[in-house]
């Protein structure tokens, strides 16, 4: 059996040929739970920790960041209803149509590496930024000691 590598899966080979088959477009994007997690970028340096994630349509209110034993889960919870009325007299179209769309991101953070206590978040034109700064690293010392 051939197995191939992806989402950071691994899984057999038929099981991903027909993933490619059912997300032809036939079936509405909900069913496959992976297209549920949002896009991530992590930018480090020497300061801090960066998070960008992409969360398009989502307002902030909806989003929500927590943190425990150094796991960051970041999700969020939109809820959307339409109605269209069109048409006069007797003859009338209406048509409603209301959809949900929900995210679950989880990230280790550790707490010796980060300072999650300082941690700042901001959503803009579709972006969650999460940055914080990273905690000092203590140089430990580190001495010969000549033996006499």
């Amino acid at each position: 059996m051939s197995i191939v590598k992806r989402n950071n899966e691994l899984r057999p080979f038929y099981s991903t040929l027909l993933d490619e088959f059912l997300n032809t477009g036939l079936w509405p994007a909900q069913i496959n739970p992976a297209q549920n997690v949002p896009a991530l970028n992590v930018k480090e340096d020497d300061e801090s920790l960066t998070l960008d994630i992409r969360i398009p349509g989502m307002k902030k209110e909806n989003i929500k960041l927590d943190y425990n034993d150094g796991f960051l889960t970041i999700s969020g919870e939109s809820h959307e209803e339409k109605e269209e009325e069109e048409g006069k007299g007797k003859s009338k179209y209406l048509r409603r149509e209301f959809s949900s769309y929900s995210f679950k991101r989880t990230i280790e953070l550790p707490e010796e590496k980060y300072n999650v206590a300082e941690a700042q978040a901001s959503y803009e034109d579709g972006i969650l930024k999460v940055s914080m700064p990273k905690n000092k690293e203590e140089k430990k010392l580190q001495k010969t000691i000549e033996v006499k």
